[in-house]
């Protein structure tokens, strides 16, 4: 993921550019939507992440959630609104970002279940069915639907 881009006839390496899950790209047009002075934080944030001052924390393997020891997540806290999560897959080792694969409210662990069903870490039929189910009433009572695929996402 690290781009190169010439700049006066030499090849110069440049940081790596983050990419996104469409569906991440799209919690965060709807968060700027809804939540403007979040969407504005979390973009800062991305940019820390991207110029390498940013390292994620990162996550774990829980039952509700599978394997997600490969993502770190970033806190979006901003006075006066809902606590946000960033959450990134990054490469082993030396953590590296390499997409941004939901941007969404912490409450409910609305965020880290996204990940989930979007990297497909739930492989369990019966599981994946019941977060999907779960993910689509927490949205239903914050007056949004499900966007975007529900697993994988790419």
């Amino acid at each position: 993921h690290t781009r190169y881009g010439t700049v006066t006839g030499v090849q110069t390496c440049a940081l790596p550019i983050l990419t996104f899950l469409r569906a991440a790209a799209d919690d965060l047009r709807s968060l700027a939507d809804r939540r403007p002075a979040i969407a504005l934080e979390v973009f800062a944030l991305l940019k820390r992440l991207n110029d390498g001052r940013l390292v994620p924390h990162r996550l774990r393997h829980f039952g509700k959630t599978g394997d997600l020891g490969d993502c770190g997540k970033v806190r979006v806290v901003v006075d006066g609104h809902p606590e946000h999560r960033i959450v990134v897959r990054g490469t082993a080792g030396a953590f590296v970002v390499v997409d941004v694969v939901a941007v969404e409210e912490r409450a409910d662990d609305l965020a880290y279940l996204l990940a989930a069903l979007r990297l497909g870490r739930l492989v369990d039929p019966v599981r994946r069915s019941d977060t999907q189910r779960r993910v689509a009433r927490i949205l239903a009572a914050r007056g949004r639907g499900l966007s975007g695929p529900r697993s994988g996402g790419g």
